[in-house]
């Protein structure tokens, strides 16, 4: 795919920072980046005559006022991200410099990149397959380290060349099905056959196993999402704050401190885990407390994990028999809490078992 347009976008997240990247890609890239540049030093020349994968000094201007003072990267094609022309202008960090020399090489004619375009134009333009495309994001995204490595190595190609691999075994069983049935007084060897089936068999155990290891890679991508629930003031505030290593919700002794839902996220070895603190379940004694409980049952639906934390200076109460019962389908962990206190708690055995 050749690209008639020409465009632009900051690379680099909006905020105050010490460099900022500005990012061009296209035919027209070099052209544009001439009328924004003007080099320093005897040294430096301007993008369309500078050699490729070279850094150039100079400032940014626009109507004969200086912009910014940066470097400006020059990358010819095909050998760039997106196999097209690619000029990188590193600016000074924050917003209002960023976004002038945006303006700057938007004004002088590159388009403003859609999200995700620079990644776009390199699949169109066959420098990365659509498996190699999504892991940019999940490298982007990535909040643990095993996240970052399942993301390098799906980026490096290892999941497509399993998937070319199958794709070429099926093309070759294929090939010999075809033939006999275009011919068939050209008779198949048995032997020919059962290397086929097994084949096709093997094949079909390896879709198993990459479909298997596709729910590793949504945890390791948007995490276990776990949910902290339990009556008010069994200690659900305290245990999160811990699991986290600093102090994000507030504890109290006063039953029902807890309203909303909080979120956090925690790398416990090297897997996200969304933990969301909940207001106690219990019959809510006003509005405010009626839409915590109500938002507790929400995030209940959609956790992957339960965290049911009981008091062990209580008695099993009532409601907890009866939350015990409704997580009953959900994975859960019960956590016995307050066990410097004199025990009373009497958990029946089936939940001990399990």
């Amino acid at each position: 795919m050749v690209s008639s347009d020409t465009i632009a976008a900051i690379a680099t997240p909006l905020g105050e920072g010490g460099l900022a990247v500005v990012r061009i890609s296209g035919p027209d890239a070099l052209v544009i980046a001439d009328k924004c540049f003007e080099p320093i030093g005897k040294h430096s020349q301007k993008p369309s005559a500078a050699p490729t994968h070279t850094i150039q000094y100079g400032r940014v201007v626009r109507n004969g006022q200086t912009i910014d003072e940066v470097l400006l990267a020059v990358m010819r094609a095909p050998r760039t991200y997106t196999r097209e022309h690619v000029v990188e202008i590193t600016c000074h960090g924050g917003i209002l410099p960023a976004k002038m020399v945006l303006e700057t090489v938007l004004h002088n004619g590159a388009r403003l990149a859609e999200p995700g375009e620079f990644t776009k134009r390199a699949f169109l333009n066959g420098r990365i397959d659509l498996a190699q495309a999504e892991a940019v994001i999940d490298l982007i995204h990535a909040r643990t380290e095993l996240a970052v490595r399942a993301a390098n190595e799906q980026l490096a190609g290892r999941l497509s060349r399993r998937i070319n691999k199958l794709r070429d075994e099926f093309i070759t069983v294929l090939a010999h099905i075809e033939a006999q049935l275009d011919f068939p007084e050209e008779d198949i060897e048995p032997a020919a056959k059962t290397q086929l089936l097994a084949k096709l068999e093997a094949g079909v155990t390896e879709i198993d196993n990459l479909l298997r290891t596709a729910n590793e890679g949504r945890i390791l991508r948007r995490g276990v999402r776990a949910v902290i629930v339990g009556r008010p003031n069994v200690g659900k505030s305290s245990l999160l704050n811990r699991l986290l290593g600093h102090d994000r919700a507030i504890v109290s002794h006063v039953p029902g401190t807890t309203r909303d839902t909080i979120e956090e996220t925690a790398n416990i070895r090297g897997l996200p885990i969304v933990l969301i603190d909940t207001a106690g379940l219990r019959d809510a004694r006003d509005l405010v407390e009626q839409e915590g409980v109500k938002r507790t049952r929400a995030a209940l639906d959609a956790a992957e994990l339960v965290l049911h934390v009981l008091d062990c200076s209580e008695q099993l109460a009532a409601e907890d028999k009866l939350f015990l019962a409704q997580f009953a389908d959900k994975k859960r962990i019960i956590i016995i809490n307050k066990i410097d206190l004199p025990r009373r708690l009497d958990l029946p055995e089936e939940f001990v078992r399990m």
